[in-house]
């Protein structure tokens, strides 16, 4: 009987454990910050546009190495920006520009989860380019949906607070824009 009482208390703290992890693992609201907070931070307080765009490699190089590397090239606040490079380009509306704002400065972990993810390979499909009033590139997040990963072209540009289904909620907003590359293709 002692056996059978202590397997039922052992089960229901594994129960208990496994939806705690649940909860903390779900990536959720748990800032407020209001639409005129979240556009003073930079570059969102210096940009006229935002465009989502998808590269396909035309040459014989590595996935993502191409996009990289042109992303690398640019001059910021020189460069203007040119459709014509990229496979596929979308301009976000300001409803758009709310929810991306929203899922950067907004969500997070409620506590961090107790496993990692693991890494995979880096190739970069797309990416969100800001624009200044003259259509002047000032910043631009390069993103790889296969792996979860990013990088930016300045240190005061990030996604905010970890948390996985950032990605997913981003990749929600290129779905929506109708940028198939990165998203729904892949090569």
């Amino acid at each position: 009987m002692k056996q059978l009482i202590f397997l039922i208390i052992l089960s229901s703290q594994f129960c208990y454990s496994q939806t705690k992890f649940e909860r903390n693992a779900k990536c959720t609201k748990t800032k407020n910050f209001t639409e005129s907070q979240r556009l003073s931070n930079f570059p969102f307080s210096e940009t006229s546009q935002i465009k989502l765009i998808s590269f396909e490699s035309k040459k014989l190089e590595f996935t993502g190495e191409e996009l990289s590397n042109h992303l690398n090239s640019i001059k910021l606040k020189i460069d203007l920006f040119d459709p014509t490079i990229y496979t596929e380009v979308a301009t976000l509306s300001s409803v758009q520009i709310n929810k991306l704002t929203d899922i950067i400065y907004n969500y997070s972990y409620k506590k961090f989860p107790y496993s990692v993810g693991e890494a995979k390979c880096y190739e970069p499909r797309n990416a969100i380019i800001f624009l200044d009033k003259n259509n002047y590139i000032i910043s631009f997040i390069e993103i790889c949906f296969g792996c979860d990963r990013y990088r930016t072209s300045s240190q005061e540009l990030n996604l905010g607070e970890e948390c996985t289904e950032k990605f997913e909620m981003i990749k929600s907003i290129f779905k929506e824009c109708k940028i198939e590359y990165g998203i729904t293709r892949r090569d």
